[in-house]
């Protein structure tokens, strides 16, 4: 029992002070609301309030929430054993009898206030440290006593009112309606003058006893019935009270009696002041005892959970290894068991054992983890009763609570907006829209009571939510588990109705402007038997290309298939492997391991189609280059067998030819290709030292695919700091001017918003820009291959007229002002590639006219031509033409801690060895080589 302070009736009036206790319990009801509904949608575990927000919004807050609310339940144990002493010792000014007993109490009075509270709450300590049934039991007595004191203090104040009862009182104190209207004045304690919040404040936690039953759920029996009845019929039952004890004392007793008496309750009690007193020290006994006995509880589920490792003192295995523990089976005989080894002894082995017993070794841990949280929380509580003034403590306790009731709504109110099949509350009294209500009005309350303190206690959850965050951070990197993994956080159902929200608003609209191009990337990656990566180089530059926002699919593709027996928990073991390694390079995404029999390119191609979904698919492939591709093709001549003999469960044999032809495949799915060669890449935690450089060899217009992967790239903490992006513009072309070349990158950098220096180097004796280019005649070259050199792409960007004249030429560069091939009519990859020697495009045939004059419906003649010019200059990769480019990548880029350039076509390759080795030529004698080849789609625009 906690009535309404006399004091706050005094200043506020009766008017203000209904406000007050309206205002008070709105945020509470509310509350009630919101947790009857959670808790009848499924059993509340030790814990309360914080197992409900930790499965709800996660381990994080969750734990920073409980930690905050056990402080507030803590503290209210001392705010109780202060109100207790306070009673118990108030005198009112009034002198002593002179008689022994007297005398005693003069020398009691002498004593502070705050020694009586420590033994007090030393008392409690000891009650509920032998156990908390004795608190539960002791709660029918306690609220009898409560009741006849609130009965005598009802029966005093209307026979005062009457006149035929003066208790304590004089005649002059019966003053009627004069406390209808507030009267503010400062307090005769502190001085300071109250505000309407300020009692508000000091209300509030006589309000604050609705998890009393929730902070207990575990020794509830049916805790989805019992909080929902007991929590609402108590606030029912106390708010009708404090409004009649405040209007009833309001109006019948003068306002210097309700500021300066605390006690003027028991001065007008029937029949005697004791009745009334004694029902104040124990209600403020029995709620000491009750927060007392939760409190730990709390901090016990909080500690058990493992959230926090500053509090695993206070709990420890339940059972040891190897530890003795005896039982009994079904039929009485004594069993020894050795727990944790799985070895049992027993006195007759016919006899079957019980399931279902339990251990007295673990009861006895249990009880000792228990004592040492009351301890630990009777040692808090004893510093909150040092301050001596109940005045000072209540704002503290305000805003823990407030804090923790809004988490409260606020998880109701993301079960029921996110609507899971899994959220099917018994109480049907709620909305979604009252919980948010609940929430604003908890946490706005807060604030207008005191922003400083408010402002204080949500910066304690903060410091508290980022301790936990490292902890479990550190936990994953030492190899160990988070706590809360498996708990079903609601916060992954609100991820995946946003996520399925935005994917169904972009459906239909898959083709995005290329200014909002962003690389999604699928990262083909080995492993071995246990799912370790093999080439970590490629998990390391997928992370650093995180910085384009895009989504991240690794997949590992072994040998098997799913008809085998333990080839599915296989599967998920190396994925849950390969997923520590992610997590280990910070790359944040999906892993899957997939068992195929199929061969390695479709397997890869299914895997790019199916990753993924709409516009949230993979539009880059991440593959690590063939190093070993010598051994690859010894075997492959060693016994061609292999390649169609797959039985054991094993790592997928992936050929030249294969390899190659996946390649292929992905250029003809309009995949963006990036091959890397990363003998010294470096991890996503290394930092680049200052004068580390990312080289850019731009030979021909691929649209900017190079400049905008490396300046991703570049945005990585790994190269932010101190690494600079190098341009080097080759020319091919006698007649180009490397100044005005050189220029006109450099203006073109500033347009894109690209920080790099550029410089020009010359490789005019190789036709080193045939093997990245193709023709417009070439009907085997796939769509969106660059027609153009740098060189000519900027001859055509003067000579444009549109603003936006750079995306226009990047476009056109890559079609060269043709229309596409007919992949129905033209396959592409099927004709085969002749040497033959070059011939220049600007120097068409004689036998045939130019394409470009003819018709463009004579689509047939057209044909004829283009298939006619691709059998007579047919270009193909030259081995000298990729050293020549090698010896100069090799002159200027060998310190370089990236070089990017771009992809040869796949189609000028005679034969798969002849693409293989002229890759492998051209990034010879190179650590860190990144190969692309775009699409055509992503090119750089000066669009805003």
């Amino acid at each position: 029992f906690s009535p309404p302070h006399p004091a706050i009736t005094g200043q506020a009036g009766t008017v203000h002070t209904t406000l007050i206790i309206l205002t008070c319990v709105l945020s509470t009801f509310v509350t009630a609301l919101s947790l009857s509904a959670i808790a009848s949608n499924g059993t509340i575990q030790a814990g309360g309030p914080y197992y409900i927000i930790s499965r709800t919004l996660g381990v994080e807050i969750g734990g920073a929430l409980g930690i905050l609310f056990y402080l507030g339940t803590t503290l209210g144990a001392s705010m109780h054993v202060m109100g207790a002493v306070e009673t118990v010792f108030s005198r009112n000014g009034k002198p002593y009898q002179l008689d022994n007993f007297g005398v005693f109490l003069s020398i009691v009075d002498t004593v502070p206030s705050q020694v009586w509270s420590l033994l007090l709450m030393f008392t409690i300590a000891t009650i509920v440290s032998v156990g908390s049934k004795y608190v539960t039991r002791a709660a029918n007595f306690f609220l009898g006593v409560v009741g006849l004191s609130i009965l005598s203090i009802m029966m005093g104040a209307m026979l005062f009112a009457a006149g035929w009862y003066d208790g304590s009182l004089n005649e002059e104190d019966r003053v009627f309606n004069d406390n209808l209207h507030p009267n503010y004045r400062p307090d005769s304690n502190t001085g300071d003058t109250p505000t309407f919040w300020d009692l508000v404040a000091l209300f509030y936690p006589a309000t604050t006893g609705i998890l009393a039953g929730t902070n207990r759920s575990s020794k509830l029996a049916t805790p989805n019935r019992s909080i929902p009845k007991g929590t609402i019929g108590a606030i029912g039952v106390t708010t009708l009270l404090y409004l009649f004890q405040t209007w009833l004392l309001g109006s019948v007793v003068s306002n210097e009696i309700l500021i300066h008496n605390k006690l003027v309750v028991a001065a007008i009690a029937f029949p005697s002041p004791v009745v009334a007193k004694l029902g104040v020290v124990t209600a403020c006994i029995g709620a000491a005892l009750q927060c007392m006995a939760g409190g730990p509880q709390l901090l016990g589920a909080i500690a058990a959970d493992d959230a926090i490792p500053f509090l695993k003192f206070l709990t420890r295995k339940k059972r040891r290894r190897n530890d003795l523990i005896k039982a009994t089976n079904t039929r009485g005989v004594e069993v020894v068991e050795m727990d944790g080894v799985g070895l049992s002894t027993s006195l007759d082995k016919s006899v079957p054992l019980n399931a279902d017993f339990e251990s007295e070794a673990s009861e006895k841990v249990e009880a000792e983890n228990s004592k040492r949280a009351v301890w630990f929380s009777w040692g808090i509580a004893s510093l909150g009763t040092l301050l001596g003034n109940i005045d000072h403590i209540t704002p503290i306790l305000t805003m823990f609570y407030l804090i923790m009731y809004g988490g409260i709504n606020f998880c109701c109110f993301l079960l029921a907006w996110v609507d899971s099949p899994g959220f099917r509350p018994q109480f049907k009294y709620f909305s979604q829209m009252i919980a948010l209500l609940g929430f604003l009005w908890c946490i706005g309350l807060a604030f207008v009571i005191s922003w400083q303190m408010a402002s204080l206690a949500l910066g304690l959850v903060y410091v508290i939510f980022k301790y936990i965050r490292l902890s479990s951070d550190n936990r994953l990197e030492g190899g160990g588990s988070s706590p809360g993994a498996d708990w079903g956080e609601v916060l992954d159902s609100v991820k995946y109705k946003l996520t399925t929200a935005a994917l169904s608003r972009v459906t239909g609209s898959e083709n995005f402007h290329a200014k909002n191009w962003i690389p999604q990337v699928l990262t083909v990656v080995d492993t071995d038997e246990g799912g370790h990566p093999l080439q970590s180089e490629l998990l390391a530059l997928a992370a650093q290309l995180q910085k384009g926002r895009g989504l991240n699919v690794v997949i590992s593709i072994k040998d098997g298939s799913f008809l085998g027996k333990g080839v599915f928990e296989k599967s998920q073991q190396c994925k849950t492997t390969l997923k520590k390694f992610m997590e280990k390079e910070r790359l944040t995404g999906y892993a899957k391991v997939i068992f195929t029999n199929e061969n390695y390119p479709e397997t890869v191609w299914n895997a790019v189609m199916n990753s993924g979904l709409g516009p949230v698919s993979p539009n880059t492939v991440l593959m690590s280059w063939v190093t070993d591709w010598r051994e690859k093709l010894l075997k492959q001549n060693e016994d061609e067998s292999t390649l169609a003999t797959f039985s054991e469960i094993g790592e997928k044999t992936c050929t030249i030819d294969d390899y190659v032809n996946t390649l292929k495949g992905l250029i003809n799915m309009k995949r963006v290709v990036c091959i890397l060669k990363g003998l010294a890449f470096p991890q996503t935690r290394d930092k680049m030292p200052r004068g580390s450089t990312i080289d850019i060899y731009w030979v021909v217009d691929d649209g900017g695919i190079c400049l905008l992967m490396s300046y991703i790239l570049s945005r990585s903490s790994v190269w932010r700091t101190g690494v600079k992006i190098r341009v080097f513009v080759v020319l091919t072309d006698a007649d180009e001017n490397p100044l005005v070349v050189e220029n006109a990158v450099v203006d073109f950098l500033q347009q894109m918003r690209i920080d790099a220096s550029v410089l020009t180097v010359d490789l005019q004796n190789a036709s080193l820009q045939d093997d990245f280019r193709t023709d417009p005649w070439d009907t085997n070259c796939p769509p969106g291959v660059p027609t153009l050199t740098v060189g000519e792409k900027f001859d055509l960007t003067r000579g444009g007229t549109d603003d936006d004249s750079t995306a226009i030429s990047s476009r056109v560069s890559y079609y060269g002002g043709m229309p596409m091939p007919d992949t129905k009519t033209n396959p592409i990859w099927q004709a085969a590639c002749v040497p033959c020697d070059y011939v220049s495009p600007s120097a068409p045939s004689a036998a045939f006219p130019s394409v470009s004059t003819m018709p463009l419906d004579n689509s047939r003649e057209r044909d004829a031509v283009m298939k006619q010019r691709s059998k007579e200059h047919t270009h193909c990769l030259s081995l000298d033409t990729a050293k020549k480019f090698n010896n100069l990548m090799r002159r200027h880029s060998l310190p370089a801690s990236l070089v990017v350039t771009h992809l040869p076509l796949l189609h000028k390759a005679p034969e798969t060895l002849d693409f293989i080795e002229y890759v492998d030529a051209m990034a010879n004698h190179m650590n860190n080589v990144l190969l692309i080849l775009g699409t055509g789609v992503e090119y750089l625009t000066t669009v805003a």
